[in-house]
């Protein structure tokens, strides 16, 4: 979105450097006098010459620019890499025309065109055009365009509606080199290679064959063996061999085994035998599908799974009682390690230590049990309300006095917050936040309100008055910030009021205790906001 200038920019005859000027594809209905754009269908810079009417006719725009539309050859005119939008190029009586990359027609009237470089000719039916030389093709005429010299790695355009009238004389055509023709061509083209005829009228091709004789020798019978023969490491080969004239191995089949998987031996020789086994040491490389039972005859071999196994609901039995904290342990080893270990017991009434968990007299425990407080009380000096909870640190025999040490006590009551000077010496719990400067989530979550600037406000401009095509807002500066502010002391920005887009209009002190803002055109009430500090 463009910045809004609502007002004249005065550079002090400072250079606008790197500036584009507005791209338009056409011409605004709207202008004043000396507005500029940039035309980018005709590529013209265009300049208001006649501004628009409110309610009436468009602005007229005119080009800065002048433009080239027709050259006219006299006696004779020679150009060299003509370019641009060139409509005609009329080359009269002229005997010198050079054009690069562009097309020429050539009609009867214009004679004497004597070269034209890296383009294409229309070939109209004139007289006297006698040859047209390419950078790297050459087509030559004679006088009456009857007959082709010679075309080097080109393509002609024969005269309208693309037929050339060449009769049917073979003498009529000398040489032809790689080239292209369009349309019918009524006569013989000769080529360095012989039998290829382009027939008269039709476009058929006719192409001469050569019948080769067969000189193969006659075939002789042939006897061959399968014979065995040792490969590489872990790999045999059967070898086809001929045993008449064009005796030896004609081709060879090798069975390769895999290392850890698939086994490969032999014995060589006619009627041999490959043997193919399965090693001592097998790797299975993926899933492996057993029918039966897989039974190990090996004693004291250990068996190493590198992913889990499953079982298909089939019971693991036997499994050794674990020692080592990486060991698999049975059933009965699991339940003698659990049993009796972080169990709810109960609750307790912490004013009448029931039941016993201090004193001679204590109940006994085992690490994790724990209790929930119901009624609040001291226990081992520590104050508990209802929802704390008691856990055995360790495991305590009855009648052994055990001290706070053997338990951990956990508050989960709601206590009031309190204020302090450190983290660790502030009372944590419950608090309350005041309304105008904190806001409070369901979940809890505080935060700060926005705190209001009285240094600064924000005022809609209203109640213009327009003069001479300018609408000028004043606001008084006192009234925001009491009767000793000074205008020369704000500072202003002032933004659209829908979508607070930064628009630059004319900001001036009036007197020392108002501010005038000042819009070229005139402006609305309330389209704009101004947004005005003190300092």
């Amino acid at each position: 979105m463009a910045i809004n200038y609502l007002n004249t920019i005065d550079l002090n005859k400072n250079q606008l450097q790197q500036a584009a000027i507005h791209n338009l594809s056409s011409d605004p209905a709207t202008g004043v006098l000396g507005q500029v754009y940039y035309n980018t269908t005709d590529s013209i810079l265009k300049i208001c010459t006649t501004a628009s009417i409110s309610g009436g006719a468009n602005a007229v725009w005119s080009s800065v620019s002048g433009d080239l539309t027709a050259i006219i050859a006299g006696a004779g005119l020679t150009g060299t890499n003509l370019s641009g939008p060139i409509p005609t190029l009329n080359a009269g009586a002229g005997t010198g025309i050079t054009v690069n990359a562009d097309d020429i027609a050539v009609t009867p009237a214009q004679t004497g065109i004597t070269s034209i470089y890296n383009t294409s000719l229309i070939v109209g039916g004139a007289s006297g055009v006698n040859s047209i030389s390419f950078e790297a093709e050459k087509i030559a005429f004679t006088a009456s365009n009857t007959q082709i010299g010679n075309m080097y790695n080109g393509g002609f355009r024969p005269a309208t509606n693309n037929t050339q009238a060449l009769g049917t004389s073979t003498a009529k055509w000398s040489s032809v080199y790689a080239t292209t023709f369009l349309g019918d061509l009524n006569g013989t083209i000769n080529t360095a290679t012989t039998g290829v005829t382009q027939s008269a009228g039709n476009n058929s091709t006719k192409i001469a064959t050569t019948a080769y004789a067969d000189t193969a020798a006659a075939a002789t019978n042939e006897t061959y063996t399968l014979p065995v023969s040792a490969g590489a490491a872990n790999s045999a080969k059967i070898d086809l061999t001929a045993g008449g004239s064009g005796s030896g191995v004609k081709s060879t089949v090798e069975f390769k085994g895999t290392t850890g998987r698939i086994n490969i031996t032999e014995t060589v020789g006619n009627n041999g035998n490959i043997t193919i086994d399965i090693p001592d040491d097998v790797t299975i490389v993926d899933d492996l599908t057993v029918g039966g039972v897989i039974t190990q005859s090996q004693s004291g071999e250990a068996n190493s799974f590198a992913s889990p196994v499953n079982m298909n609901s089939n019971k693991l039995t036997n499994v050794a009682t674990g020692t080592a904290s990486t060991d698999g342990v049975n059933l009965g080893q699991v339940e003698l390690l659990v049993a009796g270990v972080g169990v709810f017991k109960g609750s307790y009434n912490a004013a009448t230590n029931t039941p016993a968990l201090e004193g001679a007299s204590n109940i006994a425990l085992d690490t994790g049990d724990y209790f929930v407080v119901s009624v609040a009380g001291s226990f081992l000096g520590e104050a508990l309300e209802p929802g704390d909870f008691i856990f055995a640190n360790n495991a305590i025999a009855a009648g052994s006095s055990p001290a706070i040490s053997n338990y951990t006590v956990v508050q989960a009551d709601a206590n009031i917050a309190g204020a302090g000077s450190t983290d660790g010496g502030t009372q944590k719990g419950v608090a309350g936040f005041d309304s105008a400067n904190f806001t409070v989530s369901a979940n809890g979550w505080v935060q700060l309100k926005p705190q209001a600037n009285p240094y600064a406000a924000s005022v809609l401009l209203n109640s213009g008055s327009d003069s001479g095509g300018e609408t000028t807002f004043t606001v008084d500066v006192t009234a925001l910030f009491g009767s000793g502010a000074l205008a020369a002391n704000c500072k202003a920005e002032v933004v659209t009021t829908s979508g607070r887009q930064t628009v630059y209009p004319d900001i001036t002190g009036n007197g020392t205790g108002s501010l005038d803002f000042k819009f070229i055109p005139t402006v609305s009430n309330g389209t704009y906001t101004a947004l005005i500090s003190i300092v």
